[in-house]
C-alpha cells in the first residue's frame, strides 16, 4: 500500500522538511536570563566602592552612609539618630527588653555626647598642629 520511497509520517514521525537540521539547535536564542531581584541589584550597588576624600583608599558604599549618617547623629540630627537607632535595632544591637525607652534615649544620647566631645578634642589637637 505504502510506497518505499514516501516514509511513514504520523505520531513522533514528522515530515522530513519539518525535522530538526543537523548542527542547528531546536532553540538558538536559549533560554531567557533570569532578571535580577530588587535585593541583587541593591546588594550590588551597595557593595561597590567609592573613594573616600582627603583619603587614598576606597571603601563600600554601604560603610560610606553609615559613616555620614553617624557623623549627622553627632551633629545633633534626630532624624539621622531615629534612623541609626533602628538600623541597629534591626541588626540585633539592641538593649535588651528590659530597659524603658527613657532609659535607652539616655544611654544613646550619653554616648552621642561622649562622641561629640571625642570629635571636638581631637579636632582642637588638629588644629593645634597645623
Amino acid at each position: 500500500m505504502t510506497d518505499a520511497k514516501t516514509p511513514y509520517v504520523g505520531y513522533m514521525n514528522p515530515p522530513q522538511h519539518a525535522r530538526f537540521k543537523k548542527g542547528k539547535s531546536g532553540n538558538p536564542r536559549g533560554r531567557p536570563r533570569k532578571r535580577d531581584g530588587l535585593n541583587t541589584v541593591l546588594h550590588r550597588v551597595l557593595d561597590r566602592k567609592v573613594s573616600i576624600k582627603n583619603e587614598d583608599r576606597k571603601i563600600p558604599i554601604r560603610e560610606a552612609l553609615i559613616r555620614k549618617l553617624r557623623e549627622l547623629a553627632l551633629q545633633g540630627d534626630k532624624q539621622a539618630l531615629a534612623l541609626q537607632r533602628q538600623i541597629l535595632t534591626d541588626a540585633g544591637y539592641d538593649e535588651p527588653a528590659e530597659t524603658s525607652q527613657d532609659e535607652r534615649d539616655k544611654v544613646f544620647k550619653k554616648a552621642a555626647d561622649a562622641l561629640r566631645e571625642y570629635m571636638l578634642a581631637k579636632e582642637k589637637t588638629n588644629d593645634g598642629k597645623e
